[in-house]
């Protein structure tokens, strides 16, 4: 059995395991990830993950955050074995969101959130603060540059600059403008603002970019090695708005953060759950580095993916995180690898992953199979590759 080994009992238990690790080719894991992401050579698939899951932390550190932390997360990513890490532009300096009752609060932007465990670390909405273009008169946008913005990247980066052979990638985190027009105004009222007035939605697509546009500048001028736009696009079976719709709405405010991205000359890559399959064309189109996570339970087709566009992005994820993750075997999640393996790495390009996060129903230990199998047979061989296994 794969959980009968020692090794997965132990932090940082994958550097024992790589075949080819101590090999005078093999890459470190920032460069081996940002190599992917440029479609270049690597040396074997590179692995990453959002790391959502408080027993892992325990598993692999020892402890775990009560909220998504640098120290924490860096620590986490060495232990797995990982090549890159997410950061996302923080919370300002002292400040803590007011507290409506013991599990319900209000963030900056002023949406209430009810807090839930298994949801962490990201809290479901409950209430929104702008129901109609009324309450855009008197409304304003959190200040992006406000004191303490950039410590959890400053930290996550210091700490890199400590790790030497085992630094990471480090890619810092924006929101979208559907997601956070979302959390201002709430599903129901957008929808029906597509028909009823779309000009607010375009309103509130520019609010959340008056604050993503500077913070894409802020965390490229630190030091971030690329930035990942948060874009939820689609539910389990289709895309949330119709093509006509997101072109006319909300496809140019996310131009307008991956232009940014690339105008500092960083990889931009677009993190979208759900069925998006019809977007694809369009969010290719703007230039993107990296499409992230291809949810297997939501139809997202690696194969298709692959062939359609792999020769112009660099693709992350599609391991099964709603069933073979949480419920299947070890040797289900390994055979799953596998597949992904076989479709997705030939010709580089692809970086393993869970099709959404690493969340609390995941056994850690099927976790700990996931990465081991795809670090131990998603090795390449390229032509001049002197002594490399052949995967």
């Amino acid at each position: 059995m794969w959980g009968s080994s020692a090794c997965f009992r132990y932090p940082a238990f994958a550097r024992g395991l790589e075949t080819h690790q101590d090999r005078e080719d093999a890459l470190r894991p920032r460069e081996r990830f940002l190599r992917a992401l440029r479609l270049e050579p690597t040396d074997r698939v590179p692995l990453f993950d959002f790391l959502f899951q408080k027993p892992l932390f325990r598993e692999m550190v020892g402890r775990a955050p009560d909220s998504y932390e640098s120290r924490e997360a860096m620590d986490c990513t060495y232990a797995l074995g990982l090549d890159a890490v997410w950061i996302p532009f923080g919370a300002f300096a002292g400040w803590q969101p007011p507290r409506l009752s013991e599990e319900v609060y209000r963030d900056e932007w002023g949406t209430t959130f009810q807090t839930n465990e298994a949801a962490w670390p990201i809290d479901a909405p409950v209430a929104y603060p702008l129901r109609t273009r009324h309450d855009l008169e008197s409304y304003s946008p959190p200040d992006p540059s406000l004191p303490g913005r950039l410590a959890p990247i400053e930290e996550a980066l210091a700490i890199n600059a400590q790790a030497g052979d085992e630094a990471v990638a480090l890619l810092g985190g924006v929101v979208g403008p559907l997601t956070q027009s979302w959390m201002l105004t709430g599903y129901e009222n957008l929808c029906l603002s597509i028909y009823d007035d779309p000009e607010f939605l375009r309103e509130l697509a520019a609010l959340n970019n008056s604050f993503a546009l500077p913070a894409v500048t802020a965390m490229a001028e630190a030091g971030v090695d690329a930035i990942i736009i948060s874009e939820d696009l689609g539910d389990s079976a289709r895309e949330f708005l119709r093509l006509e719709h997101f072109r006319q709405i909300y496809l140019p405010y996310i131009a307008e953060i991956v232009e940014r991205v690339r105008a500092h000359g960083l990889p931009a890559i677009l993190h979208s759950c759900g069925h998006i399959t019809g977007y694809l064309d369009d969010l290719v189109e703007l230039g993107i580095s990296g499409l992230h996570p291809l949810q297997r339970t939501a139809g997202m087709d690696l194969a298709m993916v692959k062939r359609k566009y792999g020769h112009r992005i660099c693709i992350i994820g599609n391991i099964d995180s709603s069933r073979t993750l949480p419920y299947g075997s070890e040797e289900d999640v390994a055979e799953e690898v596998r597949e992904a393996l076989r479709i997705a790495m030939p010709g580089g390009g692809y970086v393993l992953a869970s099709d959404h996060s690493l969340h609390d129903g995941i056994p850690v230990s099927n976790i700990l199979v996931m990465f081991d199998v795809a670090r131990r047979e998603g090795v390449y061989h390229w032509p001049g590759q002197r002594d490399a296994p052949v995967c």
